[in-house]
């Protein structure tokens, strides 16, 4: 005969139940799912313009929460276009970043504490399109700066290759680890772009094709008091401008 042990008057908890019956099927205990904190489709125009642009004001709204919306700041004669990007049968609307010698634009999303992960795993993804006439160091999403004391979250393209970085702290000492695609994605057409760390590996891939790793490890916390930027670091004069098309930015920690 088997004997239940019970503690009177002791109830257990939603994830506790799930985990005591992971263990007795053998199935995996449920995992939190990813939280989307920011997602820029640009299906409709910035507020307050019209389409089809181009545009140098006007914030794009955030589909993952109205408080984030990603602000448009120039440099002249820089400016936001419309483009087009194929779907199956159709077509989803994006935007082109300035030609190089064709001024600076920049979005831009006010720091909020939700957009920092710390030590949780996050994923960062973009569709990107860029020609060999548009290569650069260019940012396609960030927060925080590569001195940032605190640390920063950052998916960009040098020279044609795909890499995500990420800085933070480790023991009270700043680290980083960077993990780089090994081949351009120059005149391919539309890209899928994602990074991603999980626990102590930080990860990048295109079209969801097998990642490729970064060497060190990404157990840090990563969280600071600077706002995203989206397409470039600012309208300065080293901005690291993106000069190519851009969809569906989306950053999830969990």
């Amino acid at each position: 005969m088997r004997r239940r042990f019970m503690l009177p008057g002791v109830t257990l908890p939603a994830i506790a139940l799930a985990v005591l019956g992971a263990l007795l099927t053998g199935a995996p205990a449920a995992q939190a799912a990813a939280v989307e904190q920011l997602r820029l489709t640009f299906d409709a125009p910035p507020g307050g313009q019209a389409e089809p642009g181009p545009w140098s004001t006007g914030c794009f709204a955030d589909a993952a929460g109205a408080a984030d919306n990603a602000c448009i700041q120039v440099a002249a004669p820089g400016e936001i276009a419309r483009v087009t990007r194929p779907t199956g049968g159709t077509t989803s609307p994006a935007v082109k970043f300035p030609a190089a010698g064709a001024g600076k634009a920049v979005l831009e999303v006010p720091h909020a504490a939700h957009l920092n992960p710390g030590t949780a795993d996050f994923t960062i993804t973009a569709l990107v399109k860029i020609s060999s006439a548009e290569l650069s160091s260019a940012n396609i999403v960030q927060k925080g700066l590569f001195a940032t004391p605190e640390g920063q979250w950052k998916l960009q393209v040098e020279n044609g290759r795909p890499s995500c970085r990420i800085g933070g702290l480790r023991d009270g000492v700043l680290v980083s680890a960077m993990a780089t695609w090994p081949t351009s994605v120059a005149d391919t057409g539309w890209k899928f772009l994602s990074c991603k760390r999980r626990g102590a590996t930080l990860s990048i891939s295109v079209d969801n094709a097998t990642p490729v790793n970064a060497p060190e490890s990404a157990a840090m916390h990563v969280a600071n008091t600077v706002k995203v930027s989206i397409g470039a670091r600012g309208t300065g004069t080293s901005n690291d401008q993106f000069h190519g098309a851009l969809d569906n930015v989306v950053f999830s920690v969990g």
